[in-house]
């Protein structure tokens, strides 16, 4: 009774993968679905005074997390070379490195998240199984941003409560695809990512400061073409 059920699996599962095959192989137009994830690693942040950029701090922020989503066409007009597509990120673990001194001798804890929704333009090499390619979006982020605390010595002070804000964003990137199956690729690519959002609330008597959030992305990711 085992072998027979091992037997039937083996025989769905074989017809699955030639199911799928046959879809592969068909002509595609060019549209895409990818998911991906990657590794940020972040710039120093200046935090400054909306009113009075000459207030500020630099801090220090811990290596995070991407995950992201995208939908995009291998425009035909262009012999496949350009493709447009848009992208949905969400960066996490950026935190305040609460192990770093800062000039101020405090050390900083919060956590940081970042949603970003983009529009990219890319140039790629269509020809063959290697596709290299370079790029450039703009976007909007949205920033969640946990309590801020500052540390010096023994004493805990509150600098920010919980807050959120959002901006334009921009990024740019570069990488290469690798065709692994007829209409699936794997993809690894570096991206620079940057937004200037304003956290808190400005008006009123709420506290509020400008975030100069910036980051190197290495990621990887798969991408299936229809």
């Amino acid at each position: 009774m085992k072998k027979r059920f091992f037997v039937c699996i083996t025989v769905a599962t074989l017809a699955l993968f030639l199911s799928v095959g046959s879809v592969f192989a068909q002509p595609n137009t060019g549209f895409y679905f990818g998911f991906s994830g990657g590794f940020v690693i972040p710039q120093t942040m200046r935090i400054s005074d909306p009113d009075n950029s000459a207030n500020y701090i630099d801090t220090t922020l811990t290596n995070g997390y991407l995950v992201g989503v995208t939908t995009g066409w291998h425009t035909p007009f262009t012999r496949k070379i350009m493709a447009m597509e848009i992208e949905y990120n969400y960066m996490f673990g950026t935190d305040f490195d609460k192990n770093k001194i800062l000039e101020t001798g405090e050390t900083f804890d919060g956590t940081i998240g970042v949603h970003a929704l983009m529009f990219n333009l890319k140039a790629r090499y269509p020809e063959g199984p290697i596709h290299p390619y370079a790029g450039a979006g703009l976007g909007w982020s949205y920033f969640q941003v946990g309590d801020i605390t500052a540390r010096s010595g023994g004493s805990v002070v509150d600098i920010m409560p919980g807050s959120s804000g959002n901006a334009f964003c921009w990024q740019l990137m570069t990488g290469v695809d690798f065709d692994i199956a007829p209409n699936m690729s794997l993809g690894v690519g570096y991206k620079y990512f940057a937004a200037n959002p304003t956290i808190g609330e400005r008006y009123g008597s709420g506290i509020y400061a400008d975030f100069d959030y910036r980051a190197s992305i290495i990621t990887m990711g798969l991408t299936f073409v229809f």
